[in-house]
């Protein structure tokens, strides 16, 4: 905390001018509800290998007098970006990471990604542009002669980032439009922005930041487009940190939220790079002027240049994960100390009603889910990036991209829809910029764009989805482990009857997992047909495919992420289970919950075939039992995840419960909090201009 800010607190608590208020228990009390839980067996099984790195390092924050949200509010973006240069500055270099260190064990350098955003995205954004996508592109797309500028960028010599999008072109990377051609008489690129809309534009890092930039551009070899491929070329001077001849550097502008980071454009106008910044591990240019490359199709190059950056990807996961955790802990805390209404002797606190409960609570599995599944993603990450070295379409890489695909978009679509219901279940008080409500809510609404856009992301999923059960149409065998339930007889499937009639019964986790895969199935006979039908009616491919979105594939890539989320949060409890008895008891519920809820959300669905009316019933009244039952034990599970009051940085939501006291003191700490506006004359001036009609 700034000791100004500081200074400010003391005295306005000394002179306030607001009654005296008693020491609030409201949040104790709502802790001492159902049995004791045991919070270090459901923090282990949260982020497993992370704990011990996770403690740590949210330690040294809550310890810095760098990193405090409150001083943070209303300054000016340049002092910001300033500010958390200096954050990653002082927590990231006390690590020791290395390119080798990282290799050996991504969870590494993940919880130092993984802390810095949960104080603050702009912080983790900034550092994983640098090193996670610029480096891993190093990494992936690099042969021996890069290994220097590896080691550079882990040691901070480098400051790096990646030069995809452009004005004109995100999603669709292929029709990029900046050109790097090929000079054979000095064996140099040549880069272009042709057009304005080729500008390269959002790129993270670049308008104050990087020295040195990841940048995909088509290769033209003798006036021969090759397609898009990667250059790690230097941007700024490396003393003076001044741009380059024949680069042009600018500001994209301020933001609706993460200001820390400096998002910039780039314009090249006939710059030359060396040969060797071209990141030539499946493509190279000979001393005789031939491009060679092991890859024939340009698509399929591209597609395996991009899947060197899944890491990014499985950012966007946690960064969904921890605003979504931050906005819970605030909400529900103040949810158990804020009361209205009740009897005619005492109020009653929100979080008691109903509505609350299931605005809330209903959305707390979603948060486990997303944490379970990003811990497994991570897991693998090691794995399939080996495999993809070797054979970049193996099943077991193209599994891994779907799944990613489909995490990433519902991670994002839970966060922000939770966030909103946790900013409106405060109320006024979650409005103030002050309750961190409003700024995790917009640092998350990026997160369904940046790493690939939701709706494009459902659409790859969709395509392998519908591939594999192509392949048993063929009388093949699905190897894919998440699939092992597909079954190719639609009236099969037709005929399925979801067999409860109770709530015991529907809680079955056998029926449980059932359900969710019958979803799955119905959806992907239901887009073949529809696929077959929009074929005969469209006589491009491409329209036809297009036109089976809405209602079908969308809907489809969902089905299958949600069953797989569910799957990920079964293991997390069962984790729980094994550490603690009664507590996996409780845990277990936020399973059966997220399951419940999900199916809820799809009864339109399951009423064609496979649930009743009375059925449905059934659905909703247990999700609004389990709510209730989990009321009792959401206060200490959530916290038992939560960080530090420092790094979430809401007045409303902090662990001592004091709301009213907090909000008092924050609001009287500005210095012309009960000042006379400079501009109050103007209110006698309107006077004099306007007439008052007697009466």
């Amino acid at each position: 905390m700034a000791k100004s800010h500081r200074l400010s607190l003391i005295n306005s608590h000394l002179l306030s001018q607001f009654p005296a208020l008693p020491y609030d228990n409201s949040l104790q009390t709502f802790r001492q509800r159902g049995s004791p839980l045991n919070a270090s067996a459901i923090l282990e099984s949260y982020f497993r290998d992370m704990t011990p790195g996770v403690i740590r390092i949210r330690q040294l924050i809550n310890s810095s007098k760098l990193f405090d949200h409150q001083a943070e509010v209303g300054m000016p973006t340049d002092q910001l970006r300033e500010l958390v240069v200096r954050q990653i500055q002082e927590i990231y270099l006390a690590q020791n990471i290395t390119p080798e260190l990282d290799e050996a064990d991504p969870w590494r350098s993940t919880q130092v990604f993984y802390v810095l955003g949960e104080f603050d995205a702009s912080v983790a954004t900034r550092l994983t542009v640098s090193v996670g996508l610029y480096g891993d592109t190093l990494k992936s797309l690099g042969t021996q002669k890069h290994k220097n500028l590896i080691d550079r960028v882990y040691a901070v010599h480098d400051y790096g980032s990646l030069s995809v999008t452009e004005m004109g072109h995100g999603s669709n990377v292929s029709m990029l439009e900046t050109t790097a051609t090929f000079d054979h008489t000095t064996r140099e690129f040549i880069i272009n922005s042709p057009t304005a809309t080729s500008a390269k534009w959002w790129v993270g890092g670049v308008a104050k930041s990087s020295n040195m930039t990841a940048l995909f551009a088509r290769l033209i070899v003798e006036g021969i487009d090759r397609g898009i491929h990667v250059f790690a070329i230097p941007i700024r001077d490396y003393n003076t940190h001044e741009p380059l001849p024949g680069v042009v550097i600018g500001d994209c502008g301020k933001k609706n939220s993460l200001n820390g980071i400096d998002n910039g454009f780039l314009i090249f106008k006939n710059y030359r790079v060396p040969y060797d910044c071209l990141l030539d591990k499946h493509s190279s240019i000979s001393l005789d002027n031939k491009f060679k490359s092991h890859i024939k199709n340009n698509d399929k190059r591209l597609a395996m240049m991009l899947g060197g950056i899944l890491r990014g990807r499985i950012g966007t996961i946690s960064l969904a994960e921890y605003t979504m955790k931050n906005g819970l802990t605030i909400a529900l805390r103040y949810g158990a100390v804020r009361k209205q209404f009740g009897s005619k002797t005492q109020e009653s606190a929100i979080l008691d009603y109903q509505t609350h409960q299931y605005r809330l609570i209903s959305n707390m599995p979603k948060l486990f889910a997303i944490r379970a599944s990003a811990n497994q993603m991570l897991s693998d990450f090691k794995s399939v990036r080996q495999k993809s070295r070797v054979d970049p379409e193996c099943e077991e890489v193209q599994e891994y991209h779907a799944l990613l695909s489909t995490l990433k978009g519902l991670s994002t679509q839970f966060s922000a829809l939770t966030l909103k219901e946790c900013r409106e279940a405060c109320g006024g008080h979650g409005y103030s910029a002050h309750s961190a409500l409003g700024r995790l809510l917009n640092n998350q609404d990026i997160n369904s764009t940046w790493e690939g856009d939701n709706t494009v992301l459902a659409q790859q999923t969709g395509k392998y989805l519908l591939k594999q059960i192509q392949r048993m149409y063929k009388g093949q065998k699905v190897t894919s482990p998440t699939l092992q339930y597909l079954n190719p007889d639609f009236d099969h499937i037709k005929n399925y009857k979801a067999n409860f009639s109770n709530k015991e019964e529907l809680l079955n986790e056998k029926l449980l997992f059932e359900i969710l895969e019958y979803r799955v199935n119905y959806l992907i006979h239901k887009c073949i047909n529809k696929l077959q039908t929009n074929a005969a009616k469209y006589a491009e491919v491409i329209d036809a495919w297009n036109n089976t979105q809405v209602f079908y594939v969308q809907e489809l890539s969902k089905a299958y992420g949600e069953r797989v989320m569910a799957n990920n949060l079964r293991f997390m409890a069962d984790d729980v289970l094994a550490k603690c008895e009664n507590t996996g008891k409780a845990f277990r519920k936020l399973l059966h919950l997220f399951i419940v809820e999900r199916i809820e959300k799809s009864l339109a669905t399951y009423l064609e075939f496979a649930i009743t009316p009375n059925q449905a019933d059934i659905v909703r009244e247990t999700e609004l039992e389990l709510c209730k039952e989990l009321s009792d034990h959401c206060i200490n599970i959530i916290e038992a995840v939560a960080p530090p009051d420092k790094m979430i940085g809401s007045i409303i939501g902090t662990s001592d419960g004091q709301v009213y006291q907090n909000i008092i003191n924050t609001v009287e700490s500005y210095p012309d909090v009960y000042k006379q506006a400079s501009w109050a004359h103007l209110f006698k001036d309107i006077r004099k201009l306007t007439k008052l009609n007697s009466s």
